[in-house]
């Protein structure tokens, strides 16, 4: 892993106070396909695969962190397939062009966003 890598950025789902966390989907230098997702620890958790066995470590570093006063975030990936990020685009294109975009599009990307394989935390600080 030494060297710069660079990724191709295919679509993003924009961060809403609703959704709590904001997702990228990428191309790898490899050709393979990543979602990438970060969000409200409370949100995330609930889209992992079940038996992540770094969470439980993680969720008491999130809560040291939040002690401290920090605003913190899980972060999740997973590898999609060619063919299905192909239909899920399509869906996705259809969704922002509809009459009620903000639901179908929200509609879309819950669908894609399951399933994550946990990647870590951040913790920053957000002082006004």
């Amino acid at each position: 892993m030494d060297g710069e890598r660079r990724y191709k950025l295919l679509n993003v789902i924009e961060f809403d106070s609703t959704r709590k966390r904001m997702s990228v989907i990428v191309r790898t230098p490899e050709g393979k396909i990543l979602i990438l997702c970060k969000g409200a620890d409370s949100i995330i958790e609930k889209r992992l695969k079940t038996g992540q066995k770094s969470l439980d470590k993680t969720k008491e570093y999130l809560d040291i962190f939040a002690e401290t006063g920090l605003r913190t975030l899980l972060i999740a990936g997973k590898e999609i397939d060619e063919e299905y990020y192909k239909e899920w685009a399509a869906r996705y294109l259809e969704a922002a062009t509809s009459d009620n975009r903000e639901e179908e599009m929200g509609k879309v990307s819950d669908e894609l966003e399951v399933g994550f394989d946990l990647i870590g935390s951040t913790a920053i600080e957000d002082k006004l």
